[in-house]
C-alpha cells in the first residue's frame, strides 16, 4: 500500500458489474484510501446516465473486495430519515466486515431536483441532527431524540453482542465555511467537493480547525481530509486530458448555477471574467455543452488529475502538500477499459512516488 491514502470514487450511475471490476482493481492496485461511491440521482438522465441506489452499489463493491475501506462520498440527509441512513450504513458495514465509512453532505443538485426547501431546512443543523441520530442508532442504546428537524425513538439492542460496530465513522461533505466548521466540530473526516485547488484545500482546513477550536476539540494531525478530484491517467497525456474536459465543464457550471461558491472558483487563481462564457451558456440554456470552453490551463489550475503518470503524480502531490491527505480520484475515462487503465497505471507508477505532507 502507498504511504498516502489515495482512494478511487465513482458515481452510482455506473453499471454494477463495472463497479465490481473497478473495486477489485482498486484493491489490487494498492489504494489504501479505499473504494468510494457518490450517490447519483435520476437528474443524470439528462446526460444519458441511469442512477443506481448508492447502497446497492456499495454492496457490490464490498463483495468484490476484502481489505480496503469502502466509503460513501456522499449521500444527503435530506434524501432519507437518519434512522434509515443508519440502517443502510450498518448493513454495508456488516457486509464489508467493518470496512465502511459513511459520508453525508448537502448534495445540492439532488436537493433542488427533489424540491426541498433548503432555506427552511438549514444544512448545518440538519447534518448535526443526522449525525446525532445515526450515532445513537449504531450505539445500540435506547434513546428518545427530538430535534428541530428530525425526531426518533428507538429501543436498545446489543450490537456488540452480534459483533456489529458501534462507531462507524462519518465524514461530512463540506463546500462552504459553515459546513467545513461542522466537519471540524462533529465529524470523523471532511470531504471536499469536485473541483478544488491547493488554495481551496488550505481555506477549508482553516475553517475546519476553527470549528474544532470553537468547541474545544483537538483534531489529530492525520484527521482525514478528502476531496473528490477528476482523474484520468494514460501514457497518452492528451487523451487523458480530453477525458476529463467535459466533466470539468459540468463541475464549473454546477459551481456557478447550483453551489454558487465563489471561493472555489477564485481558488483556481483565474480572473472572474474567465467564467463569463459559462455564465452566458447558463443564461442561454446551453450549459450542457460547454466542453469547448474548458482549457488545459483551467484543468491544471483546478488540479484536475489528468495526463501522463508523471503529470498525475505532480498534481496529486500538490494537493497532498496543501493538506489533502485522502485524495479520492473520480475516474472518468471514455470506456471501462480506460478506467481500469487509470487505476492500474496510478497504482503502478503514481502511488509509489507520492509522499505524505511534511509537518512543519
Amino acid at each position: 500500500m502507498s504511504q498516502v491514502n489515495v482512494g478511487i470514487i465513482f458515481k452510482s450511475y455506473e453499471p454494477l458489474a463495472a463497479i465490481q471490476k473497478y473495486a477489485a482493481q482498486t484493491e489490487a492496485s494498492g489504494f489504501g484510501g479505499g473504494f468510494w461511491i457518490a450517490e447519483a440521482y435520476h437528474w443524470f438522465r439528462s446526460y444519458g446516465l441511469e442512477a443506481r441506489g448508492c447502497f446497492t452499489a456499495l454492496a457490490a463493491a464490498s463483495m468484490a473486495t476484502n481489505e480496503i475501506p469502502i466509503g460513501l462520498g456522499i449521500t444527503s440527509p435530506y434524501m432519507r430519515h437518519p434512522t434509515i441512513q443508519a440502517s443502510e450504513a450498518a448493513g454495508i458495514d456488516e457486509l464489508s466486515g467493518g470496512r465502511f465509512i459513511m459520508g453525508i453532505g448537502v448534495g445540492k443538485v439532488g436537493i433542488e431536483y427533489l424540491e426541498y426547501d433548503i432555506d427552511a431546512m438549514k444544512p448545518v443543523p440538519v447534518h448535526q441532527e443526522s449525525l446525532d441520530i445515526m450515532r445513537k442508532v449504531w450505539s445500540g442504546e435506547a434513546y428518545d431524540y427530538k430535534g428541530n428537524f428530525y425526531e426518533s425513538t428507538m429501543p436498545g439492542y446489543d450490537r456488540i453482542g452480534d459483533g456489529l460496530r458501534t462507531d462507524i465513522p462519518v465524514y461530512v461533505g463540506a463546500t462552504g465555511p459553515f459546513m467545513q466548521r461542522l466537519a471540524g466540530r462533529s465529524s470523523d473526516g471532511m470531504l471536499l467537493a469536485g473541483l478544488t485547488s491547493p488554495k481551496f484545500v488550505e481555506y477549508a482546513i482553516d475553517n475546519m480547525r476553527k470549528g474544532a477550536d470553537r468547541f474545544g476539540r483537538e483534531l489529530p494531525a492525520d484527521f482525514p481530509v478528502g476531496g473528490v478530484i477528476l482523474a484520468a491517467c494514460s501514457t497518452d497525456g492528451s487523451k487523458a486530458k480530453e477525458a476529463t474536459r467535459s466533466y470539468t465543464g459540468t463541475y464549473i457550471v454546477n459551481k456557478l448555477r447550483n453551489i454558487k461558491n465563489d471561493v472555489i472558483l477564485a481558488g483556481s487563481g483565474l480572473p472572474d471574467s474567465t467564467w463569463d462564457p459559462f455564465r452566458k451558456a447558463i443564461e442561454e440554456g446551453t450549459a450542457d455543452n460547454v466542453t469547448h470552453l474548458v482549457t488545459d490551463d483551467m484543468q491544471r489550475k483546478f488540479t484536475v488529475i489528468s495526463g501522463t503518470p508523471e503529470e498525475c503524480r505532480e498534481i496529486t502531490q500538490e494537493l497532498i502538500d496543501a493538506g489533502l491527505n485522502t485524495p479520492l480520484l473520480e475516474v472518468v475515462g471514455e470506456t471501462e477499459a480506460d478506467n481500469i487503465e487509470t487505476i492500474r497505471l496510478f497504482g503502478e507508477q503514481v502511488l509509489p512516488a507520492l509522499t505524505p505532507k511534511k509537518e512543519v
